[in-house]
């Protein structure tokens, strides 16, 4: 075989940013939709339409109804992406010297309640576990004393010979 082919793993025309949902149409990821979204804003400032073919009048609805839907997305867009960050930073926070009094005392405090509950569910839990072992050895008993007894009935005639014997 020679070397002169190409391995193609993606889909045929696929960008950068751009989804392909499951229902075939075409998903933006949030940062790849506040890009388009604000050069379509701008386009609609320029004085350019999204939509062509329609008259004067429809077209002026049609533009202002873009416009307010665009800086609606844009606006939401972009405090997505602004948590996206913060959550972000926060996350990367992660060694002690980097946090702040407040930060700390929160981490403190939450490990403190977990380990609380955790010793107070076991309590629970060996409670539980100490019923639960009562019950065994009570049935374990029950059970031995059953295996001696039939063990004494089916074996009650040798039992009678050793005894007239002796």
């Amino acid at each position: 075989m020679s070397n002169n082919y190409l391995t193609h793993y993606g889909t045929l025309g696929m960008r950068w940013g751009v989804r392909r949902s499951s229902a075939g149409r075409t998903m933006f990821t949030t940062k790849r939709q506040l890009v388009v979204d604000k050069r379509d804003l701008e386009r609609l400032n320029n004085g350019r339409h999204l939509s062509v073919g329609l008259t004067k009048k429809r077209q002026a609805a049609y533009d202002k109804r873009d416009k307010t839907i665009l800086e609606k997305r844009i606006e939401a867009n972009e405090q997505k992406v602004a948590n996206k960050a913060a959550k972000k930073a926060t996350k990367k926070k992660s060694s002690v010297k980097e946090m702040s009094d407040d930060e700390l005392r929160k981490v403190v405090n939450r490990l403190q309640m977990e380990r609380q509950y955790s010793q107070l569910s076991e309590s629970n839990v060996s409670k539980g576990k100490e019923y639960m072992q009562k019950i065994i050895k009570t049935g374990t008993t029950v059970a031995a004393v059953t295996t001696t007894a039939l063990t004494l009935y089916n074996n009650a005639e040798k039992i009678k010979k050793i005894i007239s014997k002796g």
